[in-house]
């Protein structure tokens, strides 16, 4: 091991050694070793030179004593998670070649364990040809990797997701490109069949049956030909049933991507759906779908648009898959989107478990504040909508939709629902945080609200 570090290390006879660790069992002592290797190493993103740093396992415990190292060297699974690269600037040269000797060293060790591997290599395209030989080695290994952590321009990218347009992986769970630069290359789903967690940018061919993936980020770039459509969205709704985590962003102004495909099946059912997150620019329509989504468990549901205008047609399908799917909603936000007040107090409607409810960008009035406000005469307060919200963020756009709420109709709709908790604990909370486009001043005066302010409650101004 001596001979991938940055200095030459004695390594001292077990017969030196009178602990009483010395006497357990090979296998014993594997199975300690293998607790002392930080499952985290592949994710720390200042690993500098991990699979040469003499401070970190397994090579640590190689340089004990021979039988550490003789029992290191001969535990495969010690070896199996690593990090290549650094994040933190350029490298010398001569770096490069080390991680290269290093990298070799390290898969040789592993013997055939499914690896978990951080790849970081934050380097000019000038350094390809060093930089190329060392994923190449880890490409070679592609049939057992396990999960993959990359980091890395574009021109790199390409060579670490070669397997993924003409081999299987068959051990891959989870890949994360985590790399600012568009991505490249075809990237076909089926060829991981194991695969739960999938994140990168640029669009996924979601062809070849179903998949068993539970969460998927899809982002986007800036080059034409590699943004998420609407038609990837379809996709992925329709060949994913068990998919659990949701985002994606679409962006795209070619017009035949934004639009779905002319026959759609009467319902589209994700029952495992809990997170769902859906920016899109203007002019981009995914109505047909939530008109027929059936989301059963979805959590939270986070909707935004860019650059909103008129001509957008109101999403009020929302309110429709709502309405179906009856879920159990905690968290809701509306950012920019072409939704009507009304239609927006009808989504609200037929979410009483949510928690947090945030808009941005929607003409907001007196309306909103009174469907949450709650009847007291409504003994078995059936009619009361979001029993349990504790914060509510309200706020203006530049240019856009403005909030216009009145004195009397924040008061009262504040302290309706502190009498509400407080008369009927359990099934009512009372607010905790408002955020708005309001001068909550002109009201702190109240004693009712101050007493609200004393339990905790906070008034955020937002311009």
């Amino acid at each position: 091991m001596d001979h991938i570090s940055e200095e030459k290390t004695e390594v001292p006879s077990s017969g030196n050694l009178s602990t009483p660790i010395v006497s357990l069992a090979p296998e014993l002592l594997c199975s300690i070793f293998s607790h002392c290797v930080s499952n985290d190493q592949r994710k720390d993103a200042h690993s500098r030179d991990s699979i040469r740093c003499l401070f970190r396992a397994p090579l640590l415990l190689g340089r004990v004593c021979s039988r550490w190292r003789d029992v290191s060297i001969s535990s495969p699974e010690l070896w199996s998670s690593f990090a290549v690269g650094d994040d933190r600037g350029r490298p010398p040269d001569a770096d490069l070649a080390k991680d290269l000797k290093a990298t070799k060293h390290w898969i040789s060790r592993s013997g055939s364990r499914p690896l978990s591997i951080r790849i970081s290599y934050k380097l000019p395209r000038t350094y390809e040809t060093m930089v190329r030989p060392i994923l190449e080695s880890l490409v070679s290994q592609s049939w057992r990797w396990k999960n993959v952590t990359l980091d890395v321009p574009s021109e790199f990218e390409a060579i670490i997701v070669a397997p993924f347009r003409n081999q299987i992986l068959p051990q891959l769970v989870e890949f994360d490109s985590i790399s600012k630069t568009p991505g490249s290359g075809e990237f076909i789903l089926s060829s991981a069949p194991r695969l739960r967690v999938l994140s990168r940018i640029g669009p996924i061919d979601f062809s070849g049956g179903v998949h068993g993936i539970k969460q998927i980020r899809m982002d986007y770039d800036h080059t034409r030909n590699s943004r998420p459509s609407l038609d990837d969205l379809f996709s992925c709704f329709t060949h994913c049933p068990l998919l659990e985590d949701l985002f994606i962003f679409i962006y795209t102004d070619d017009e035949w991507r934004t639009r779905l495909p002319d026959e759609l099946p009467s319902i589209i059912e994700l029952s495992h759906l809990t997170h769902l997150y859906l920016y899109c620019m203007s002019g981009i329509d995914p109505c047909r779908l939530f008109d027929r989504l059936y989301l059963p468990a979805l959590v939270s549901l986070n909707l935004h648009m860019w650059s909103s205008n008129a001509s957008d047609p109101e999403w009020r399908q929302i309110q429709t898959m709502l309405a179906h799917s009856r879920p159990p909603l905690q968290t809701l936000a509306f950012s920019l989107l072409p939704m009507s007040e009304r239609t927006m107090i009808g989504c609200l409607s037929y979410v009483p478990t949510l928690t947090s409810f945030h808009v941005y960008g929607t003409n907001l009035t007196d309306s909103i504040l009174g469907s949450l406000t709650v009847d007291e005469a409504d003994t078995n307060a059936s009619k009361n909508l979001c029993p349990l919200l504790e914060r509510i963020e309200f706020e203006d756009a530049f240019g856009g939709g403005k909030c216009h709420f009145s004195e009397h109709a924040m008061t009262r709709m504040i302290i309706s629902r502190r009498k509400f908790a407080k008369n009927t604990p359990g099934t009512g909370m009372a607010l905790k945080w408002i955020k708005a486009s309001f001068q909550f001043d002109r009201i702190r005066s109240n004693p009712d609200i101050a007493e609200c302010l004393n339990n905790g409650l906070r008034l955020v101004y937002c311009t």
